[in-house]
């Protein structure tokens, strides 16, 4: 890790308060990005904010959430992000099979449409900023225009996430997660 951890006991007013709530909410504890996001508490208090949001109260169903989330974090091979949502993902109804296929790179074999579908989209949309009208309109057929503001909010969100973790080296702990930089 580039940075050191953070230190409970020297903490700033402004830091408490945000490590206190996320400690005290379903993470239970600040680790990953939130050990470098909490050096800047106005930034960390927004992001985790709507983070909490995405992951706890929005509408997507939770196989669906976790897919993108997982799928994000292979694409930009964010190792923490992996360890720390796959397992979830797993929990949620997501296949070992397409976990790992996606953990392998390699191209997932769906059954569920649904899943399928979500896969596709956050796929385009990592990989040119864009979707068709094809993917865009079965999105919106399957969850609706304020489904699909949410799936492009988790995408952004999580892409925030993957390029903390990976800009400031925050990596699984040893022996915990993939090495996406042997696939």
């Amino acid at each position: 890790m580039r940075i050191s951890e953070i230190d409970p006991d020297a903490l700033t007013p402004e830091q408490q308060v945000i490590y206190d709530r996320i400690t005290a909410g379903p993470r239970g504890q600040v680790r990953g990005p939130y050990q470098a996001w909490l050096r800047n508490p106005g930034y960390c208090d927004q992001v985790e904010k709507m983070g909490h949001y995405l992951r706890f109260a929005a509408i997507l169903p939770g196989n669906l959430r976790e897919l993108a989330i997982i799928t994000v974090a292979r694409h930009w091979k964010a190792e923490f992000e992996w360890f720390a949502h796959a397992p979830v993902a797993l929990r949620e109804g997501v296949s070992e099979e397409i976990i790992n296929a996606i953990e392998r790179g390699d191209a997932p074999v769906f059954k569920d449409k649904n899943e399928a579908a979500v896969h596709a989209f956050v796929g385009q949309l990592l990989a040119s900023g864009h979707v068709d009208d094809g993917a865009y309109q079965g999105m919106v057929a399957m969850v609706g225009e304020d489904g699909v503001v949410e799936m492009i909010g988790l995408v952004g969100h999580y892409t925030g996430v993957a390029m903390t973790l990976n800009s400031f080296a925050i990596t699984p702990p040893e022996g915990e997660g993939p090495n996406f930089d042997a696939t």
